[in-house]
């Protein structure tokens, strides 16, 4: 598995599914006025849209600004699992015939979390490699969040993959960062970058966007 991209940009995966990284990656193409790919798209939201034409919709973006999605699936499952269910096989090597402007910072967003399947072979953590960019990883700051985010961080370190940091969504409980931050120093042999806290409303709109993006220092 040889990837030959070579283009600027973050790759943003979650701890979780639902866990807010389609809301993130609208933060950090407004912010950094980049392009958006989300290579694997499974199943759409309650108004039929995909989270390319969310982000489409809620940015007001130009088209030529959105990669198409290489594989779209109905059903909202596991890439694998979506996949099997309408006979296709989801293959990393098809990939590369999305062309990509190499002087354009690129958003790519995954499916689910770290380990979720992309088909019989490999997981998320084996697409992010492929993509050879610094991670984002989008964690929560509710009950549960220390565990799933230091295994998150784990798996990372384990694939010797490089972190930018993270993004947390919800309320700023800065005694459950500060212990995420104190632990990583054991997993990551540094002290894991917080970019950013933000609680998001029930709305969102693009001032909401940009009022998040000043929130995030990247």
């Amino acid at each position: 598995m040889n990837s030959n991209f070579f283009f600027n940009g973050f790759f943003v995966t979650g701890t979780d599914t639902n866990i807010g990284k389609t809301i993130v990656s609208a933060v950090l193409v407004n912010k950094l006025n980049a392009n958006y790919w989300k290579p694997i798209q499974c199943g759409k939201d309650e108004k039929k849209l995909t989270d390319s034409q969310k982000i489409k919709n809620l940015l007001n973006l130009e088209s030529h600004k959105i990669y198409p999605e290489t594989y779209v699936l109905n059903n909202p499952l596991s890439p694998n699992i979506a996949a099997k269910k309408e006979n296709v096989n989801i293959d990393l090597e098809k990939l590369k015939k999305q062309k990509i402007e190499q002087n354009k910072f690129t958003i790519v967003e995954g499916a689910g979390g770290l380990l979720v399947p992309i088909n019989e072979k490999y997981l998320m953590i084996d697409m992010i490699k492929y993509f050879k960019l610094p991670v984002i990883l989008v964690a929560k700051t509710e009950l549960g969040t220390i565990n799933h985010t230091l295994l998150s961080l784990e798996v990372l370190a384990n694939r010797s993959q490089q972190i930018k940091g993270i993004i947390f969504v919800g309320k700023n409980h800065q005694d459950t960062i500060q212990t995420i931050k104190y632990f990583s120093k054991e997993i990551l042999s540094c002290e894991v970058k917080v970019l950013g806290v933000i609680n998001l409303v029930n709305k969102i709109n693009k001032n909401n966007i940009i009022e998040f993006g000043n929130l995030i220092k990247i």
